[in-house]
């Protein structure tokens, strides 16, 4: 009967240490989903705003002569 209550004991001891690792890893992983998505939204808002760099140096006219032609016709600003 001694027998038994130790390994009952043991089991009860092996299944809380199993549920606490479990526990464990569970909120290591949580933490690694938030960080993944705080660097994904950072990642986006710096994507945003290379493209509207690039657009802006894209469209920006390269010359005098391109910056007075598009004055004239009134495209400057559009």
């Amino acid at each position: 009967m001694m027998y038994l209550y130790a390994g009952l004991g043991v089991a009860a001891i092996a299944a809380l240490t199993l549920f606490g690792w479990v526990l464990y890893r569970a909120g290591r992983n949580a933490a690694r989903v938030q960080s993944e998505r705080q660097n994904l939204s950072q990642a986006d808002a710096q994507n945003a705003t290379m493209a509207r760099m690039n657009e802006a140096a894209a469209s920006a006219p390269q010359t005098d002569d391109e910056l007075l032609a598009k004055l004239r016709d009134g495209k400057e600003g559009q």
